[in-house]
């Protein structure tokens, strides 16, 4: 579990723990005496900040024929902290009274998150790209070495430093030989691996996949990727060394499938660096049909390669052409899922196994979205800058950046436009933006005065207004207008729809738990016709850290 971001506060008479551990049953009376009511329009929503309303949102009386409104608790900090921003709150209705409540549903806080090794081992990677930032690029601006001025050939033999375990505490010296050199990619095998994987025509497969769409896709999307040895390519090493680094896979079912180290591969002041870019992946060894069959290492290796590259062409548009640090861990990691979503997209079909790409390149993410709307208020969407990497988490950043995709107003299915506003791709000096400062950058696209808050409370409504046939609302901002999300989640085994709020009729409600930043609470109004007014309060531990909002929209 993560530590937390604060300590005990106390705030309108509610005790909570500002690590999200079981909060103090003090419950706090609400005080809505001169607020106003809040009365939407069918399909209207509006994200407020109650703090000048003593945390009190007031709905009015249902109408002949009844209301819903949705109602979500968010925690609106868009800031990567080392633990993670979390802290204690309560949400509650009641009928329009202003009378102290009394308890009446038990307490709820968020099950344990479950670790995924594989996730775990690319955010800690993530992380060190940004610790390390500063240091690469003094290096780099002091390199004096001669480059070299043309891609290796084929039978050429180096050594790369690798990673010896999933913590990358240390590093395993790996012989290798370039068995296929292209265009974008030269690609070299380890010496000594086992029997039975990669034959010629196998390697030759990858390293064109890579040259002639994997590289023209990413960088589209992106931009240029750097080349601090002047070699012209992307080197690619297989090696059982990678597979090593995922000793339990039986056991977790996490595969750690390959990786980029910007940090230490592209600072030459390293001992351990390869002195360029670098993509490392994983080699079959039948003798461990479980974790590394061949089938299952070709249909991975072109989805970790076009998400591994989206990471290295950040890294050099924020930290060697920018200056800055590297984008946050939480949006790098959305970019470059949605970089294999773009794989499933336009990787032409019989590139991919089965032929069917969508499968292949963007299925994981489904699986992992539906794992985070199964249960968002037990995940982070904004997660720690040391962040355990659940794939929950995964799926949230997927989810987040499609839904700003969707509102490219000249390409929503790609999103280009808002893809290489991101890396800063066609500016000579990058970018210096990283997170929710860049979120709300790049949504100057398509609002004229964004806000990190307002732009999240629309994500989580329309996380649960995309899957309502026949919801709809002028400005559309509350779809998915690029995947009909329970469609993709049914076509993949996964049913019913997985986000299932709370529901209440405005009778006695109370729910208290932990927020974790960028992610919430969902809660139904249910109003039946010509019933009373309701009020919902929010009271949170430490508001100033974790900007708590109430994103509301009138369903019904």
């Amino acid at each position: 579990m993560r530590g937390c971001a604060g300590t005990e506060l106390l705030l309108a008479g509610l005790l909570l723990a500002g690590c999200g551990g079981s909060p103090v049953q003090s419950i706090p009376a609400l005080q809505c005496d001169g607020v106003a009511n809040t009365v939407l329009a069918v399909g209207a929503h509006l994200v407020l900040d109650l703090t000048g309303s003593n945390g009190c949102l007031r709905l009015p009386a249902a109408p002949a024929g009844g209301t819903e409104h949705l109602v979500v608790a968010v925690s609106a900090n868009g800031t990567e902290t080392l633990n993670g921003v979390a802290a204690g709150f309560t949400l509650m209705a009641r009928p329009d009274t202003f009378a102290p409540p009394a308890l009446r549903l038990p307490a709820r806080t968020a099950g344990p998150e479950i670790e995924d090794p594989a996730a775990d081992f690319h955010a800690m990677l993530r992380a060190r790209d940004r610790e390390r930032a500063p240091e690469v690029r003094r290096a780099l601006a002091g390199l004096r070495a001669a480059r070299l001025t043309v891609p290796p050939q084929v039978g050429d033999q180096r050594s790369f430093q690798v990673c010896r375990t999933d913590a990358c505490t240390g590093f395993v010296a790996v012989s290798a030989t370039a068995r296929y050199v292209g265009t974008r990619s030269a690609i070299f095998l380890d010496d000594v691996v086992p029997t039975g994987g990669y034959t010629t025509q196998d390697l030759d497969a990858i390293g064109l996949l890579f040259d002639q769409q994997l590289h023209p896709i990413d960088t589209l999307a992106f931009g240029s990727e750097s080349d601090i040895d002047g070699n012209g390519v992307v080197v690619v090493l297989l090696s059982d060394q990678v597979n090593a680094l995922s000793p339990q896979c039986a056991k977790t079912h996490s595969i750690i499938v390959g990786y980029f180290y910007g940090a230490a591969d592209l600072d030459p002041s390293d001992p351990n660096s390869n002195h360029g870019e670098v993509f490392y992946g994983i080699v079959p060894d039948p003798s461990k049909p479980t974790c590394f069959s061949k089938s299952f290492v070709q249909a991975h290796l072109g989805p970790v390669f076009i998400h591994e590259f989206q990471h290295m062409i950040s890294y050099n548009h924020h930290v060697l052409q920018g200056g800055g640090a590297a984008e946050e861990t939480w949006l790098n990691e959305g970019l470059s899922h949605f970089a294999e979503e773009l794989g499933g997209r336009l990787v032409t079909p019989g590139s991919c196994m089965a032929g069917n790409c969508m499968a292949q390149f963007a299925r994981g993410n489904v699986g992992n979205a539906y794992d985070y709307l199964s249960d968002p208020a037990a995940h982070f969407l904004v997660e720690a800058g040391k962040s355990t990497g659940t794939l929950a988490e995964r799926g949230a950043n997927w989810l987040f950046v499609r839904w700003l995709l969707d509102r490219s107003p000249t390409d929503p299915i790609l999103g280009t436009d808002l893809t290489r506003r991101f890396e800063g791709a066609d500016q000579p000096g990058g970018t210096v933006l990283t997170g929710s400062a860049n979120v709300v950058a790049v949504a100057q696209i398509f609002d004229a005065n964004p806000s990190f808050a307002q732009l999240l409370g629309e994500w989580h409504l329309a996380n649960w207004a995309t899957a309502l046939p026949g919801f709809s609302e002028p400005s559309a901002r509350l779809l998915y207008t690029s995947w009909n999300l329970p469609l993709a989640f049914t076509q993949i085994g996964l049913v019913p729809y997985p986000l299932r709020p709370d529901s209440t009729d405005g009778a006695d409600y109370t729910l208290q738990g932990t927020l974790r930043g960028g992610s919430g609470s969902y809660l139904r109004l249910v109003q039946s016709s010509l019933t009373p007014a309701v009020a919902v309060g929010l009271y949170t531990g430490n508001p100033a850290v974790l900007m708590p909002r109430v994103a509301v929209v009138r369903l019904r």
